[in-house]
Order: structure tokens, then sequence, then C-alpha cells
């Protein structure tokens, strides 16, 4: 009576761990069926996670390369409208100074004027956008406005024009205000850095720069044109007619190469736009390859999988059977 009580005892210790292997493996076999992905990778790969690795730390890199090329791309893309903003305000007051002809009446000056200094406006906001709270035209520096309000550039513009009594006088003080190395328009209008903002880096050693400034000779060029045409309209200033309307005339001919200019610089930000657009999608087919890859090494292959998953289940339902007749041979012999 004591060896069965034994043998009972070692076949139901048995069953047991049989029973419990066996829902183990339903178990494990049943999230590799989800998910896709095998559970015990260092068995899988026999212990050799080089591969696996690599593919991990490429795959980081590749990461690290598409938020680059995404940044640029949406500061190429602010950059790209702020210029299309100014190309548009100055070329809507180019085309009313225009149709005002070469002898405009006194009011005609004021109400073009007063037209210029909201193009200023518009012209100097557009140029102080950002990205997340970066300016986009303000070089290297990280939290300053390139650009000072279009009021103070007027008020600064009207002292540096002082004492100038014809158009050739004025023209002349305002192109030492604007392009004089460290002078006025450097050192009180413009607030941004004299360094670039460092190029993105999109991988596969290609590096794109976004490093128009608003300090850019062709930019002061349209803030100074801007500039002309609202001192001509201005009458506080004291100004002959003739002397205002040969004023504007020198802004309307400023303005057309200014335009041209505009147009120069939006055509280099999109060969740049197009170098990142090209990296994204490089960087989007070099990632898809490499997921690839990993989902070859880690991927449990689905039809084994369910033939083993099934496997598991009879044996498991086999165990339960089992063990059920011996729990009532047991009660039979006890009885």
């Amino acid at each position: 009576m004591m060896f069965h009580a034994i043998g009972d005892l070692a076949q139901s210790l048995t069953l047991r761990r049989q029973s419990a292997a066996a829902h183990s493996d339903v178990m494990r076999l049943t999230q590799e069926l989800s998910s896709g992905r095998v559970a015990d990778l260092a068995q899988h790969l026999q212990g050799s996670f080089g591969q696996l690795a690599n593919m991990e730390n490429q795959l980081a890199v590749n990461a690290a390369q598409r938020t680059a090329s995404t940044e640029a791309q949406v500061q190429a893309t602010v950059m790209q409208s702020s210029l299309e903003a100014v190309q548009t305000q100055l070329g809507s007051l180019y085309e009313r100074a225009l149709s005002v002809g070469d002898a405009p009446t006194n009011l005609a000056l004021a109400s073009l004027g007063a037209n210029a200094e909201d193009v200023l406006g518009g012209i100097m906001s557009a140029l102080n956008k950002g990205v997340g709270g970066r300016p986009v035209f303000a070089g290297n520096a990280l939290d300053a406005l390139p650009l000072t309000g279009s009021a103070q550039l007027l008020s600064a513009a009207r002292n540096a024009i002082a004492g100038a009594t014809d158009a050739a006088g004025i023209a002349a003080a305002l192109d030492v205000f604007f392009d004089t190395p460290g002078g006025a328009f450097e050192t009180d209008i413009y607030r941004g850095a004299t360094e670039d903002m460092a190029p993105h880096r999109l991988g596969g050693g290609e590096e794109v720069g976004l490093s128009i400034r608003a300090d850019d000779p062709k930019l002061r060029s349209v803030l100074k044109d801007a500039i002309m045409v609202a001192l001509a309209g201005d009458e506080n200033l004291g100004l002959p007619r003739e002397v205002r309307q040969n004023l504007l005339r020198s802004s309307v001919t400023s303005m057309g190469g200014s335009i041209d200019a505009i147009i120069g610089l939006r055509s280099d930000l999109g060969f740049a736009e197009e170098r990142i657009d090209q990296s994204i999608t490089r960087n989007s087919a070099e990632r898809a390859s490499l997921e690839m890859t990993r989902s070859d090494l880690i991927s449990a292959d689905v039809f084994d999988t369910a033939s083993a998953l099934e496997q598991a289940q009879l044996r498991l339902e086999t165990i339960y059977t089992l063990t059920a007749r011996t729990q009532r041979l047991n009660l039979v012999n006890f009885l």
C-alpha cells in the first residue's frame, strides 16, 4: 500500500510539472502569435545579439537624422513663407508706387507713405517669425528677435537723413545708415547674431545650411526701399514736393531690383528644401529596410507558431484528461 502511495505521488508531481510546462508553452506561443515576435530572444538568436544590436543602433541613428531633417523642413517652410510675405508686400507697394505716376500730388504721396509704413511693419514682422520660439532669421541667436519694431526703424531713419535737402542726399544717408559695417542698422535695429545657424545634418554625410539672416544685404535693401517710400510721403519732414517725388522715383527703381533679389533668395531656399525632402525620403526608405531586417531577426513564423500552439494546447488537454482519470482511479482505490 505504501508503494502505491509513493507511485501515485510521483505520478501526480510529474503530471503537475508537465501541465505547468504545457501551460507555459501555450501562453508563450499565444503571445508570439499575437505580437509576431519571439518571446525568448536569447534562445531564438542562440545568444548572438550582435546583428540585432547593430540594427537597433542604425535605427537610432536614422531616427536622429529623421528628426534633424524634419526640423530643417519646418524651418525652411517658415522661412519660405516669410520671404513670400516679404515679396508679396514689397510687390504690392511697388505696384502702387508705379500707379501714382511720375508727378504725384502731396495727397497721393501722403497716402502712399502711410501704406509704406504698414508694409514696413509687415515685412519686419515676417522676418521676425520663428519656430518653437526660436527666430529663423537671427543666425545662431536662440532667443532674440532679429529686428526691432518698425516705429523705431522709422525714427532712426528720420534722424539719419537730418540735414539732407535733396533726394540724392537722403538716399546717400540711408545707404550709410543701412550698409555701414558696425553702423546704425547693425547696432540699433538688427538684434540677431552675426554668425549663421549651424547646418542641419541630414545623414549620409550630407548637411544643409539655412543661413539667411535679417541683416542680409538683400533684405536690408527691401527695408531701405520701404523706408524711402515712407519718407517720400512724410509731410512733417518739410521737403519740397519735387524732392519727395524724386525720392519716390529712386525707391521705385530700387524696388524692382529688390524684388528680383528676394526671388533669388527664395529660389536658393527652394533648392535647400528639395534636398531636405530628398533626405526625408531616403531616411524613410532606410528606416523601412532596417525595420524589415530587424523584424526578420526577432519575428516568430506565423505558421510554425500556430502549429506549435495547436500541439501545445493538445498536449495540455491530454494532461488534463490524464490528471482527471488518475484522480478518479485513486478515489476508487481509496474506497
